[in-house]
C-alpha cells in the first residue's frame, strides 16, 4: 500500500527541486550584494594619495611627472572629513540611507526610479522624485555623484 501515486510522486519532486532551486538562487543573489564597491571617504583618499605620492618618489619620479592625483578634489571641495561621496547610480539602499534627509521610502523610490529609467544623468534629475525638493537637492549636492 502506498501513500502516494506515481504522478503525485513526480509532482512531490518537482515542487521540493523548485523550492531548493529559488533557495539557491536567493542564497547567490543575496552573495553578490554583500560584494558592493566600498565608497571611501576623504581621509582614505588622502592616505591613498600619499602611498601614491611616496610610491612615485621612491621610483625617482619628479613631482611634475607625478599625474594629477588631486583632479577629483575639485567636485569634493565642500565635503567634510569622514564624509563619503555616494554614486547615485550604483548606490544600495543602506548607502542612499545615509544621506542626508533620505529615508528607507525615499531610497526605495530612487532605486526604483532608477531600475524604471535607467541612470541619473545629472543630479537634478532627483528632483524628479517624490519627496526631494529644491532644499533637499542643495543638502545633497555635495555628498552624491554620478
Amino acid at each position: 500500500m502506498t501513500l502516494l501515486t506515481k504522478q503525485e510522486k513526480w509532482v512531490f519532486v518537482f515542487l521540493c527541486t523548485t523550492l531548493v532551486s529559488g533557495y539557491l538562487i536567493q542564497y547567490m543573489k543575496q552573495r553578490n550584494m554583500d560584494d558592493s564597491l566600498h565608497i571611501i571617504s576623504k581621509t582614505e583618499k588622502e592616505e591613498f594619495k600619499q602611498a601614491a605620492l611616496h610610491a612615485y618618489s621612491s621610483q625617482g619620479i619628479q613631482d611634475n611627472e607625478t599625474p594629477n592625483i588631486a583632479a577629483g578634489d575639485a567636485t569634493e571641495k565642500n565635503i567634510k572629513d569622514g564624509e563619503e561621496l555616494v554614486n547615485i547610480n550604483t548606490a544600495v539602499k543602506q548607502e542612499l540611507m545615509a544621506l542626508p534627509k533620505i529615508g528607507p521610502v525615499t531610497a526605495e523610490r530612487i532605486i526604483r526610479f532608477r531600475d524604471d529609467f535607467g541612470p541619473f544623468q545629472s543630479i537634478d534629475d532627483l528632483a524628479k522624485i517624490k519627496g526631494i525638493g529644491p532644499k533637499t537637492l542643495e543638502r545633497l549636492k555635495t555628498r552624491i555623484i554620478i
